[in-house]
């Protein structure tokens, strides 16, 4: 007999009605590795991994004991916690998947430069150093000479006591070593393809693959003269693995409950990220509940592997799932974010997950338009919304290019480790995000009400609900690092619930709609949290100016979303400004210079105006200013950037030039 419903969400859970035949898995792990053990006990053979044409099998990167044992020789013992600063390696996974058997916790922050001052990029690690308190680092040879070095007698008073270094050639033959200058140079030539007056465009495929080898060279000689004399010992993966004696393991080892990762969300307040904690029992839930959900993959599946495994979404719902799954995860380190067409016709996935605006570029890859992508089964986004336009043109893409998949949604924060939604079957409907994955519970409370959960109910007649939503399940993150509070928790009948500062609305069949953000946060086209508070308030540190307000614009060059920052002026003693050189300032001494500050907050155009559009209550006009054609007088600003790599910054107008802004006296 179906029970009484009371209009509550978090308590009706109308969605489980798709979840009729859902079986719920009871065994007892005593960790992550064992989990994925038992998942893989009989595809030891099978490839789990490949990496610039090297296949490594499950037997290699999830019951070889190597990494453990190498992190034990070294002094790694339980509950130590190693910071990693490293991209999408097979040995980033294996020392990972050592880390948790030794009950030790794997931190992982952004491992790319964060800006053109190396000083910068240092301060900001230590105040991650300073909070987070590792005892062992592991990071790529090239963030250890930029982020490391120059900070190295800090890191010692710290208590770092080793660094282990990687390099992303560590584990390529000469094969993919050239497959990897092939892909740095075809990155070089679609770009100049599409900016016919860079610079760039006037260098040879020659030229430009020597300037490649030359700049290999230099970063392998900087590194033997750093690595010469030490304050903290620094030791190469590699030479550990020749050098290691045989250590006795515990197997038995019971750290289910234990803090197993550490990532970070992006454009978080104050002088560092976030850090989200992650206990093995939080990720086994997680990953299970995938399964349940039916969004795994089929064993031999090849899942493009781009997104980071710093961001929770990149470490479970891309990485491990995959592992999970029996598939194949391709490795890639490094890739020009404006060229994510270029890994599509490289690698022909199975499996895609990305961000909206990655996908919604798809259409626009010239390169793409003959091509048979029938072998493309998944493709899923999260990190944003799409809209119903962009979604209904990927879809007819993917047909018109053989393939059988229709985009699927999700939705997901790093504090319950990525997708906590997600949209397929009947429930997959333009606009939503679907429905919550098994073990979780949503609920929609008064977003008016900070203090307190206020939880909402369907009103007689009313088809929609809307409000804040909040989250609750066995992946939740307990939010506590080092006695401090990261994720606060409330109490709502008897359950503990975390808030998103989301909106949205859900139908009667439990289905939900995203509306925003409270705090008009948006994503970049490559997924990076944008808060336009924490821009503003940097900006408006200027003398010059008076007012900065940051919204989101669609960046043909991007080809995604991007922020643009409005500004006005103090004009009380200035009659004219050059604004190239105001925005100049802004741009490396007020950001770049800034160690709370990331490359990646930098607005990628500026408008300096006269006034800022009001409502009727005489407060700035965000939808106008979102909604204002672009007319050739902003400013751009280029950034020359990769996914691990920050280059060079060009600053100029955008059409017209207009040197001298001119300032009327009010």
């Amino acid at each position: 007999m179906e029970s009484k419903k009371t209009g509550y969400p978090h308590i009706d859970k109308p969605w489980m009605k798709y979840y009729q035949d859902l079986e719920f898995q009871n065994k007892d792990y005593n960790h992550m590795v064992q989990y994925l053990r038992e998942k893989n006990k009989s595809r030891k053979s099978l490839v789990a991994e490949t990496y610039y044409g090297r296949e490594f099998t499950y037997d290699e990167i999830l019951f070889d004991d190597t990494s453990a044992k190498l992190l034990s020789a070294i002094g790694v013992k339980r509950n130590d916690l190693i910071l990693n600063l490293v991209p999408n390696l097979p040995e980033s996974s294996k020392i990972w998947f050592g880390a948790t058997q030794l009950g030790a916790i794997s931190d992982y922050i952004d491992p790319r430069p964060d800006s053109t001052n190396m000083m910068a990029n240092a301060n900001k690690l230590l105040e991650i150093v300073k909070f987070e308190k590792p005892d062992y680092i592991v990071a790529l040879d090239m963030c250890y000479i930029g982020m490391i070095k120059p900070i190295e007698k800090q890191l010692k008073e710290q208590g770092v006591k080793s660094i282990i270094t990687l390099s992303a050639s560590d584990s390529m033959n000469l094969t993919g070593k050239i497959d990897y200058l092939k892909d740095v140079i075809n990155y070089n030539s679609l770009a100049n393809a599409r900016y016919a007056n860079a610079t760039s465009a006037k260098l040879s495929w020659y030229k430009a693959l020597r300037e490649k080898l030359n700049n290999m060279k230099k970063m392998e000689l900087a590194y033997e003269n750093a690595t010469k004399k030490t304050m903290i010992p620094v030791y190469k993966y590699n030479d550990l693995i020749n050098e290691i004696k045989y250590e006795r393991l515990n197997n038995d080892l019971n750290v289910l409950k234990d803090i197993n990762y550490i990532g970070h969300t992006s454009g978080t307040s104050g002088a560092r990220p976030k850090p989200i904690t992650a206990t093995n029992k939080n990720i086994i839930s997680k990953l299970s509940s995938m399964e349940m959900a039916g969004v795994n993959f089929d064993i031999g599946d090849r899942v493009l592997r781009i997104l980071p495994l710093f961001a929770p979404f990149g470490a479970f719902d891309n990485y491990l799932l995959s592992l999970a799954s029996g598939a194949i995860s391709i490795d890639v380190p490094e890739f020009d974010i404006s060229e994510f067409g270029y890994l599509i016709k490289k690698y022909k996935p199975n499996i895609i997950i990305a961000t909206p605006a990655w996908l919604a570029a798809l259409p626009n890859y010239k390169y793409l338009d003959k091509l048979d992508l029938s072998c493309i089964k998944k493709m899923t986004y999260g990190g944003d919304s799409m809209s119903e336009k962009d979604e209904e043109n990927l879809n007819l893409w993917l047909k018109n290019h053989g393939s059988s998949a229709i985009v699927r949604k999700g939705y997901g924060m790093s504090e319950f480790l990525g997708c906590g939604t997600h949209a397929k079957n009947e429930y997959n409907k333009y606009g939503s995000i679907g429905i919550p994955i098994p073990g979780l519970t949503l609920g929609i409370v008064d977003p008016n009400i900070d203090d307190k959960l206020v939880p909402l109910k369907f009103k007689d007649g009313e088809e929609k609900l809307e409000g804040e939503i909040i989250v609750s399940g066995d992946s939740v993150t307990d939010g506590v690092l080092h006695d401090n509070i990261i994720v606060p928790h409330y109490d709502l009948d008897g359950e503990s619930y975390i808030r998103t500062r989301d909106l949205m609305a859900m139908d009667r069949d439990g289905i939900f709609y995203h509306l925003g953000r409270k705090d008009r946060s948006f994503s970049r086209f490559d997924g990076y949290k944008i808060k336009p508070h924490e821009i503003e308030s940097v900006i408006e540190n200027h003398p010059l100016v008076k007012q900065a307000r940051v919204v989101d614009y669609y960046d043909e060059n991007y080809r995604g979303i991007m922020p643009i920052c409005h500004v006005t002026l103090n004009n009380e003693f200035i009659e004219n400004v050059d604004c190239i050189e105001l925005v100049n300032e802004i741009v490396y001494e007020y950001i770049i210079k800034n160690p709370n500050m990331s490359s990646r907050q930098i607005p990628a155009k500026f408008k300096v105006r006269e006034k800022m559009p009001l409502t009727k209550n005489s407060k700035v006009d965000f939808n106008k200013l979102r909604n204002e054609p672009l007319d050739d007088t902003e400013i751009n600003v280029k950034v020359d950037e990769t996914n691990l790599s920050v280059g060079s910054i060009d600053i100029s107008y955008a059409g017209k030039r207009k040197k001298v802004l001119k300032l009327n006296r009010e």
